[in-house]
Order: C-alpha cells, then structure tokens, then sequence
C-alpha cells in the first residue's frame, strides 16, 4: 500500500458510510435516524449534504492533523508517520492527496 491508496481507502469509506445511511435497504443507527426524520426529497438532499460536508471535514482534518498540518484533539500539533505491516509509508504527501480526494472530488 501506498499514501494514494491509503487516502484513497478513507475516502472510500467516507462515501461508502454516507451510502450506507441513505440506502433503504440497509440497517444503520445513522440511516434510522434520518428515516425518523420523514423528510421530503429536498430536505433529504439537505441533510444528505450536511453529513457529506460533516464527514469531509473530519476525515480530512485528521489527514491533515496525520501530516503535521493541524492539531489532532488537544495535542501538540505534530508530524506523525504511517506505516503498513511491510513498512511502506502512509503519509508521504498526505495532506496533497487528502485535499485531492476530499475538497476537489464530489460525493
């Protein structure tokens, strides 16, 4: 694995969480809740945007904080480095590929 596909792998899992919520066909806490909700087609593009935009920026901030470029919580903000079980690095140019897959790709 690469930095690439290690960015590419969370966002990934970012859209993959969001279908998850707005699939009918499948049981999430998230996806009950909105159904509770029993909004219109509007208002359901609505929140659906609103949870986009939430877990971009959470997913996001934390590559951001990996790299060195925001604080992660309260600490110290500080570089960190990522490594796979066969020592290939995560975090070469992770804030690049972070904004490449987070702010300039859509849902």
């Amino acid at each position: 694995m690469n930095t690439e596909d290690f960015v590419k792998g969370v966002h990934q899992t970012k859209v993959e969480m969001i279908n998850s919520y707005f699939d009918t066909s499948t049981e999430t806490y998230v996806g009950e809740l909105i159904k509770s909700l029993n909004l219109d087609s509007k208002q359901m593009e609505t929140i659906k945007e609103i949870i986009d935009s939430a877990l971009t920026d959470g997913f996001y901030s934390l590559l951001i904080g990996i790299e060195g470029g925001a604080s992660i919580g309260n600490n110290l903000q500080q570089e960190y480095k990522l490594f796979d079980e066969e020592d290939n690095s995560l975090t070469d140019d992770i804030g690049g590929l972070a904004y490449e897959y987070f702010q300039e790709f859509n849902l």
